[in-house]
């Protein structure tokens, strides 16, 4: 073979060699970006201590909703600790009544955090904390609606179910209650919801309940409790507040049930971990003192 032929060939294979090694990187990058990154399965219930009002924040996902907002004090105290959580928005606020334990931080959370979506009770309250809740959210283009009963929302893959939209004179019976599933676990939120709305409510085995009206003698009902059979039970209290939350005959009734307790009061925020197929926390198990009257 002469030297000219040699030259060619040389080229040759050093060209099909660099041929090869760009549709090896090609096909590697094709396979690298065709991997699906799997969602977690996990959720995190953050009860957020704000005293004896209302502040419940879930995220799964990258994907967050807020459930109240407490009181008008509360509301630096709540926004920041949805900021340290590295929501930068919120894909639902529902907020269960009118009420300001339960309403009055909402306003600095509209001013400071996207919402995509804003639910209230039937009813309204000529207050200022109501009307300070609404302009902020009418600043920032929301417009709140009222939950169809039944309605479900998605929460990347947990839901919510809307289990009572009352239209009664009594605002802490106009609340919403709320069903959280995630799998098989099941999270029922019961805002200030009393008897009367308990008595409607027909779901049961329930794995964490949402104590109504902080613990208060005029909800959670002999029947109510031993129909939802919770294994946890979580009530937002404060310390030595003005209300005697938790009321004795509730804490007397949770601890004939043997549910076990966990309260904001004793333990400051409490955060559960939701897998699809358990519900556990760190937070220390609480007592069944009733509050200071």
């Amino acid at each position: 073979m002469n030297f000219k032929m040699k030259k060619i060939l040389s080229l040759l294979i050093i060209f099909m060699v660099g041929y090869v090694q760009i549709g090896c990187q090609s096909l590697n990058k094709k396979s690298e970006g065709s991997v699906s990154v799997k969602s977690s399965p996990n959720a995190q219930i953050h009860f957020i201590n704000t005293g004896n009002s209302d502040s419940i924040l879930i995220t799964q996902d990258n994907k967050a909703a807020l459930i109240d907002g407490g009181d008008n004090d509360d509301e630096d105290l709540v926004v920041n600790y949805i900021k340290k959580q590295g929501v930068k928005e919120l894909e639902y606020v529902f907020a269960t009544h009118p009420h300001a334990d339960h309403i009055g931080g909402l306003d600095k959370v509209a001013e400071e955090i996207k919402i995509n979506n804003l639910y209230v009770s039937n009813g309204d309250a000529q207050t200022k904390t109501y009307r300070d809740f609404i302009q902020a959210a009418s600043d920032k283009g929301l417009s709140p609606s009222v939950p169809l009963m039944n309605s479900e929302f998605k929460l990347s893959t947990s839901t919510f179910k809307v289990l009572s939209v009352a239209a009664s004179d009594d605002p802490n019976n106009n609340s919403l209650v709320l069903l959280y599933t995630n799998g098989d676990d099941r999270v029922l939120l019961m805002g200030d919801a009393e008897a009367e709305i308990e008595s409607k409510i027909k779901e049961s085995n329930i794995d964490l309940l949402k104590v109504g009206h902080h613990g208060s003698h005029s909800s959670s009902s002999k029947k109510f409790i031993e129909r939802v059979n919770p294994k946890y039970a979580v009530i937002l209290t404060g310390k030595n507040n003005k209300y005697g939350h938790p009321h004795k005959e509730t804490m007397q009734l949770l601890k004939d049930k043997n549910i076990e307790v966990h309260r904001s009061d004793e333990c400051s925020d409490i955060v559960f971990t939701s897998t699809k197929d358990g519900i556990s926390t760190d937070c220390k198990v609480g007592s069944y003192k009733p509050g200071n009257k």
